[in-house]
């Protein structure tokens, strides 16, 4: 255990840093104005390739498929930047678009990628359900996001941590102010115990007014706990750095009848605005590992319950809002 909690590195996962292991493995993607944004570590090389195998992929379906399907395709905005506007399956309306947009940056590859509607071409105007659309045609719209946000993200390696304004989320980095329609969700793994994994999440909308521990104690969570054979280990308010939140962490049963144990923190629950984003993190032992392509149920977790708590309190408290993040 004190070799995990000897060694912790600071990541940065939306507008906040948090302290972890550092051996795990981060994951993740963000959601940005409503467009789905990943990266993937690459050399520009394969990125070049995938480029032009995803275009004469786009290009085959196009010549078995109603027409038209590829609408639109070429270098986006900036450098190393490319971008497609097509259709999917057969079954999608004739309105139906996805904007898919491509960059190489920094040792990483981009994709963005969100649906939109022409109800222009071909015109179905005269449905009912058209009219009552004041747009009916959000593909321009839509596309001049996605190029405007292919040029600006950028790669960004696991260890950065910006001190300008802007969204970090698994590979990349978002400069620029906070507002509502920013989510990053992050994973990280641990390389020496498979089976421990963190969640963070992290979202600048408003959200519901019910808080983690008052989820806790709804009759419908402790049902579930009791089916669980739960025990909980600790609950209440705890302080951060400059921040209020609420734990909850219990063992129980796991899927695949082994035992294991679950965490969470939550800050700004009730109150998230861009100002102040949202942000959950999560940690899990035990359960259902995937090992050499097999799905296997552990019996218990790698850490004991003791061992877990300690690894959670050292990573939990290092939760903090990044210097110059807004």
């Amino acid at each position: 255990m004190s070799e995990l909690t000897a060694n912790l590195k600071a990541r940065c996962v939306g507008r906040y840093l948090i302290d972890m292991p550092e051996d795990a493995t981060e994951y993740g993607y963000a959601k940005i104005g409503g467009v789905d944004v990943e990266a993937q570590a690459m050399s520009e090389d394969a990125y070049r390739e995938e480029i032009a195998q995803r275009e004469a992929k786009l290009k085959t379906v196009e010549t078995n498929y109603p027409r038209p399907f590829l609408y639109a395709f070429g270098s986006a905005r900036g450098k190393n930047t490319y971008y497609f506007i097509y259709r999917d399956t057969v079954i999608d309306s004739p309105a139906t678009r996805y904007i898919e947009g491509y960059k190489w940056d920094r040792g990483y590859r981009f994709m963005v990628k969100i649906e939109a509607s022409d109800y222009l071409h071909p015109d179905q105007t005269n449905n009912p359900i058209v009219r009552k659309f004041d747009v009916k045609n959000d593909v321009p719209a839509k596309t001049d996001l996605v190029l405007g946000l292919l040029e600006k993200l950028r790669g960004r390696p696991k260890e950065e941590a910006p001190t300008e304004p802007g969204l970090c989320f698994a590979g990349g980095f978002l400069p620029g102010k906070a507002t509502d329609d920013q989510y990053v969700n992050s994973g990280f793994r641990l390389a020496s115990n498979r089976d421990v994994f963190f969640n963070v999440s992290v979202d600048t909308a408003s959200r519901e007014n019910t808080t983690l521990l008052q989820h806790a104690n709804n009759p419908l969570t402790l049902d579930a706990l009791n089916a669980m054979d739960a025990k909980v280990i600790r609950k209440g308010a705890v302080e951060l750095s400059g921040l209020k939140g609420e734990e909850w962490l219990f063992e129980g049963l796991k899927p695949g009848d082994g035992r294991g144990d679950t965490f969470k923190l939550a800050v700004n629950e009730t109150t998230s605005r861009p100002e102040s984003p949202y942000v959950s993190l999560g940690m899990q032992t035990g359960g259902r590992l995937r090992i050499e392509g097999k799905l296997v149920s552990l019996e218990h977790g790698s850490l004991t319950t003791g061992e877990a708590v300690a690894l959670w309190d050292a990573v939990s408290r290092t939760v903090r809002l990044r210097p110059g993040a807004l």
